[in-house]
């Protein structure tokens, strides 16, 4: 007869515990929030740059196919990326056997676009040899 004296047992959770459940809870969702955002923008900075990595190999394996790789600069567009194109001969031989000449160039693509309100930009280069007839 406990029960009848004027203790009563509980059966719920009082309004205080439900009250620090549900802040806990939103504290959590909060966090977890900001984790998927930060995840989400850093997934996108990734594609972002592997995509010009693509586009700047690109470029240079095209401007690496010339035969007479002349110096000069060159600039285009390539989707969302502007480059420049920069050739500029390093070293020099000729071949008075086969009347050739020889050409070391340094090749250097320059990509640049914008991602989020911010410069960014990309820089390949390669050595390239190529040849041509001397007079």
């Amino acid at each position: 007869m406990a029960a009848a004296s004027g203790q009563r047992k509980a059966d719920g959770f009082s309004l205080l515990e439900v009250l620090v459940a549900t802040a806990l809870m939103g504290l959590v969702l909060v966090v977890l929030l900001q984790v998927l955002t930060t995840a989400l923008r850093s997934q996108e900075t990734a594609w972002r740059r592997t995509q010009a990595v693509l586009v700047a190999g690109k470029i240079l394996e095209e401007n690496c196919q010339i035969n007479t790789l002349k110096a000069g600069t060159y600039q285009g567009r390539e989707g969302q990326y502007d480059y420049v194109v920069r050739i500029s001969p390093q070293q020099e031989w000729s071949d008075s056997l086969s009347r050739r000449r020889l050409l070391c160039s340094l090749v250097q693509v320059t990509l640049t676009w914008q991602e989020r309100g911010a410069k960014k930009s990309l820089e390949l280069q390669t050595l390239r040899t190529g040849s041509e007839k001397g007079a």
